[in-house]
This record gives C-alpha cells, structure tokens and sequence, in this order.
C-alpha cells in the first residue's frame, strides 16, 4: 500500500531531531531505495516555510530538489476542490487546515496509511493509521 508522508519525516530529518530524527530518516531511506510513497506540494511548502523560519533559506532548494529526485515518491498537487474540502475537513475533524487540505488529497487518492508522527492532528483520525517506525 502507498503511504502518505507528511511535513514532521522531512522536518525530523532536516533538523537531526533527537528523539525522532532516526526514525524518519529510516523511513525517508526506504523511500529512497524503492518504496513507493506519496506526498504533496503543500507538504514541500511547509518543509520551506520551516526552513525559512529557521534561518536557512539557502537549505530550501537543494532539500526541495532531494525531496524531488526521490523516484517513487510521488509529489501531488492540490487543487481548488481539496483546499475546499481542506476547510471542510478542518471544521469537521478539528485539524489544522493543510492538514485538511492533506487530508483531502489522502482521501481523493484512496490512501489511509501516513508516515507521521503527528498525534495532536492526524493522529486523531481512526481511519487514518499513523505509521512512524
């Protein structure tokens, strides 16, 4: 099954983080060596705004390119009707709206497994399984 992978795995990655950044980078390198997978560009927007927020603005290119070179990731739009069905999802589910806007991606494309570790948010969802190991 295709997993999604959200904005925490790059982010956990990017910074060494000391609890989590192992773990996703082990999920990142099974990506990289074959495991298909999927993201979106709102994903990479957040992984740049983290960086840009941080200081390291000229991290955000080559990490976005790295990001992008992955062969079996897929990088997914979003359109109009998911940041429509974002807001939905934010009001009904009481996420944060790009993860609404994720969320709709993830159920227009049929995918209910998430490489994340956010708990507060999507971790919620019971028909969402979070996969972070």
């Amino acid at each position: 099954m295709t997993r999604f992978v959200d904005t925490n795995v790059f982010i956990y990655t990017l910074t060494a983080h000391p609890r989590f950044g192992k773990t996703a980078k082990n999920i990142l390198a099974r990506i990289e060596e074959g495991e298909a997978a999927i993201t979106s560009t709102l994903v990479l927007c957040e992984v740049a705004w983290v960086l840009e927020a941080m200081g390291r603005q000229g991290d955000i290119k080559p990490t976005i390119e790295k990001i992008m070179s992955y062969q079996t990731l897929d990088v997914i739009d979003f359109s109009g009707d998911d940041l429509l069905m974002g807001a939905n999802n934010m009001s009904a589910e009481q996420i944060d709206f790009n993860d609404g806007v994720n969320l709709a991606l993830m159920m227009r494309l049929g995918i209910s497994e998430v490489y994340s570790n956010d708990q507060k948010h999507l971790g919620k969802l019971d028909f969402l399984k979070l996969i972070f190991e």
